[in-house]
């Protein structure tokens, strides 16, 4: 075991670990994160299953199954939320211990309440710390609060039914423990408020009780808010105090975190926030206290893993939405083969607030996410008869449907117009916080040549060009091409894509941009740090529709600090030489001077001439991606990676 450990360029990283009665295999933690992958009732499901199975045999050390409610219905934290208060779920757990054990796994349980935050609603109160008429919560009583720490000794003692190595119990992100941790949320006067001691008082019995249910042996790690995102919450000084009162409890690790959310920052960090965000609470937390600390938040490199443990910043490393995005990062990382570790974005499109969308867990770059019990990644079925496909087009859903199609067994030829991969994604990686997209470009092209894809570039495919290849299948993926609405005077309009795309940005200019999107929003971030003076003309009631909800506030209180005038539900008058003018949303009519007008009204898909073309020739095609519907990185994965499957 030594000798293989040392093989490894980070020892430190995959080196064992004593955590109070278990050994973990190495040092990485994947921490609990949502899925919406239960059922209705919060039941685990074999979909939960399987996406756990796939992290668990890509090599991490332990797993912490998502947030779990110890009070269903009342107190959660989503409406499809597992629960663990029921006795009769605790098979549905077993299959997730037997299933991670198999592989070397430790797994915990994440007992959780959302106190103030909850979602239920049957005509009853939230509850937090405190009355709030207004918001109708209603503040515990002392007899409720012991009431609830009997119903968290009563979950960990069924998930250590269900054969858990331990539980941990969740006191940040702005729930129910942590609203009683912090300051801001916690003025009460009893013994269950007032000083830190007041305050932890909650918590620290929730600790026993948990221990005295489940015996020595039962792992007990605390998901510790050591600082509110709230300048008015928690600081770190207080954190580190109480990070102090529970080391003297019967716990076996410190799992440090945020707590309550201010604005758009909550439980996940944004794009435009450093990797390693929150390394320093755990470097205040750690010289203080005996009990091993875990520290998260964007830590997505091997080099800074191995740092953290070898500093002794913490002793275990958090990965999440990357393991998310790559299962396999941990044993990537430990057999040099990082160059083909799929990279995280951290655009949380699809593995972030995926309760509230109600369709469960998914990835921009990974397709697999969420499918894991219907299609194995590792091992697709081969096609039983391979055979010729020509994928036509190299942005995310043609390099995905090629890559599909090739590792079920096909030969795959792709051809793209452009002198590079990547399509749109190289526009995308333009605005700011968007560098990483061209890392996610270099992992679809390294993959196709591990794959042995032939790729053609610079080739604008014609159909006799198609039928130089006699293929069985053609995959359309040409992507999309600007929509420029029907106005007089907007030819003298600038595309938004030829704006991103020009290395030369216009400086010093009064810019008006016709398009308050996604896109549009960008361009104008795009634009701001070149002292240009930026309105945004938008027709429909809010910007940037469609974009996940943090990065999208993060964006609207950028565009803000940047001084960019933005009007909604705005309608297109005319459009004259140097002028636009429009109704805003009161019906005024204002008429703007620009120095440069740029249009973001969306886009149409490409390509439809080719398809029918091909089509006639009796040549089986299947449009994916933007050519197909515009969709976004999340959406064109997917469809690339289905139409490859069935190619």
């Amino acid at each position: 075991m030594k000798g293989e450990q040392h093989m490894s360029k980070y020892p430190k990283l995959f080196s064992q670990f004593r955590l109070g009665g278990s050994i973990l295999k190495n040092r990485i933690i994947m921490p609990a994160m949502d899925t919406s992958l239960c059922d209705t009732e919060g039941n685990v499901t074999p979909a939960l299953v399987s996406y756990l199975e796939r992290r668990a045999r890509g090599g991490v050390g332990m797993i912490i199954v998502e947030f779990t409610s110890i009070d269903a219905p009342r107190g959660m934290g989503g409406n499809t939320q597992l629960k663990i208060n029921d006795p009769h779920g605790i098979p549905g757990f077993r299959n997730i211990s037997d299933t991670l054990h198999a592989y070397g796994t430790k797994v915990l349980v994440q007992l959780h309440h959302a106190g103030m935050r909850s979602v239920f609603v049957s005509g009853e109160s939230n509850v937090g710390p405190c009355d709030i008429p207004s918001a109708n919560i209603h503040g515990l009583t002392a007899q409720e609060i012991h009431i609830l720490t009997d119903k968290y000794a009563i979950a960990a003692k069924n998930a250590q039914d269900a054969g858990m190595d331990g539980v941990e119990i969740h006191a940040g992100h702005g729930y129910l423990l942590n609203q009683f941790l912090s300051p801001k949320t916690n003025v009460r006067t009893d013994e269950y408020g007032g000083t830190i001691e007041g305050r932890s008082k909650f918590l620290i019995e929730i600790i026993r009780a948990v221990r005295n249910a489940c015996g020595p042996k039962f792992l007990i790690s605390i998901r510790l808010a050591v600082k509110d995102w709230d300048p008015s919450g928690l600081q770190i000084e207080d954190g580190v105090k109480i990070a102090q009162l529970i080391d003297k409890e019967p716990i076996d690790l410190i799992n440090i975190t945020t707590g309550l959310k201010y604005k758009y920052i909550g439980a996940s960090e944004t794009q435009d926030k450093p990797d390693g965000n929150r390394i320093p609470l755990a470097k205040a937390v750690k010289p203080f206290v005996k009990t091993p600390v875990a520290i998260v938040g964007k830590i997505r490199t091997g080099e800074m893993c191995e740092q953290i443990i070898t500093n002794e910043d913490a002793d275990l490393v958090c990965i999440g939405r990357q393991l998310i995005c790559d299962p396999d990062w941990p044993l990537k990382l430990k057999l040099g083969k990082e160059n083909e570790i799929r990279r995280c974005l951290n655009c949380m499109e699809g593995c972030y607030g995926s309760i509230s969308a109600k369709r469960g867990v998914r990835c921009a770059l990974n397709p697999n996410v969420g499918f894991e019990s219907i299609y194995d990644d590792q091992n697709l079925p081969p096609s039983i008869k391979p055979h010729k496909v020509v994928v036509i087009g190299g942005g995310i859903a043609g390099m995905q449907a090629a890559i599909t199609s090739a590792q079920r067994g096909n030969s795959v030829t792709l051809i793209e117009k452009q002198k590079k991969l990547g399509g749109q994604m190289n526009l995308a990686s333009i605005p700011p916080h968007k560098e990483l997209i061209l890392n996610a470009v270099s992992y679809f092209e390294n993959t196709m040549k591990r794959e042995g894809i032939e790729v053609i570039l610079n080739c604008e495919v014609k159909p006799d060009t198609i039928t130089a290849y006699h293929p069985d299948t053609v995959i359309l993926a040409c992507g999309s091409m600007p929509f420029i609405p029907p106005i007089s005077g907007i030819e003298r309009a600038t595309e938004c894509w030829d704006v991103l795309a020009n290395k030369n940005v216009p400086s010093s200019k009064n810019i008006t941009i016709i398009g308050g999107g996604n896109v549009g929003c960008e361009t104008a971030l795009h634009l701001i740090p070149h002292n240009n003076k930026v309105t945004i003309i938008e027709m429909l009631p809010s910007l940037s529709n469609g974009q996940e909800s943090s990065h999208r506030a993060r964006d609207l209180e950028e565009l803000e600090n940047g001084g960019v005038q933005t009007y909604t539900s705005a309608q297109i008058k005319s459009i004259g030489k140097e002028t636009v003018t429009f109704t805003d949303n009161q019906g005024n009519e204002i008429t703007l001077k620009d120095d440069l007008l740029i249009v973001a009204t969306g886009q149409r898909p490409a390509g439809n001439d080719l398809y029918n073309a091909i089509e006639n020739m009796d040549i089986r095609i299947e449009k994916v991606g933007d050519a197909l519907g515009i969709g976004n990185l999340r959406t064109n994965a997917l469809s690339g990676f289905m139409a490859g499957y069935h190619a």
